[in-house]
């Protein structure tokens, strides 16, 4: 069955950017801010809401998990890692998703890096927040879908993680378009522009698959 390109569009209003993620990327080490820090952080979340787009495109579309446990084989093409080939073990489908909270957060950036680097690396660490934010949105929704279907998602899997190569970014840019639905373009070295966007893959299956990632290679 082919499955249509699907976008998703979240409100920033009702996203929620979690401290603990934003501490996370800020090496806080487990200790929750307060005081100035917790200021910061809180003025950050606003302005990152007010200058953000949250886009997705996304699609479903067929897999094969090889029984060499390496190698899966995807609309684009096989790919070869064995972390990302234990984790979809048993899914026949997937979802590909490509999401981003848009160009005005690198419009905000360029300008605060003139007046503040320490506000700068806050408001980094709430926009890598609020892309995950954004994914989480868009999981939720696709997990409610698999409910109603009987079926399971296992956890999203994005190139660069599990020896997942970032060449995998081409092959989701030539299914997806997601220049066309989200304005996220690739650049040779497989970053993405805007600054803040994640490519990744969400495996569909009849049973429960583990809640945690592996990390070995």
């Amino acid at each position: 069955m082919s499955y249509p390109i699907m976008t998703f569009i979240a409100d920033p209003k009702t996203l929620e950017i979690r401290e603990k993620e934003i501490t996370k990327y800020l090496w806080y080490c487990g200790q929750a801010p307060e005081g100035e820090s917790l200021r910061l952080i809180n003025k950050c979340v606003d302005e990152v809401k007010r200058v953000m787009s949250a886009k997705a495109c996304y699609s479903r579309f067929p897999v094969e998990v090889y029984p060499d446990g390496e190698t899966v084989k995807l609309p684009y093409g096989e790919v070869k890692s064995g972390v990302f080939s234990r984790h979809i073990a048993g899914c026949s489908e997937v979802w590909i998703f490509a999401a981003t909270i848009g160009a005005g957060f690198d419009r905000l950036i360029r300008r605060k890096r003139h007046v503040s680097m320490s506000e700068t690396a806050v408001l980094q660490a709430t926009g890598a927040a609020a892309v995950e934010a954004v994914c989480d949105a868009l999981f939720d929704k696709l997990e409610k879908e698999a409910t109603a279907e009987g079926k399971y998602l296992r956890l999203r899997f994005s190139p660069g993680y599990g020896n997942l190569s970032l060449d995998n970014q081409k092959g989701i840019f030539d299914l997806l378009t997601p220049a066309k639905y989200t304005g996220i373009t690739l650049m040779d070295s497989m970053i993405m522009a805007p600054e803040k966007s994640v490519t990744a893959i969400i495996g569909i299956s009849d049973t429960p698959g583990r809640k945690t990632y592996e990390t070995d290679k």
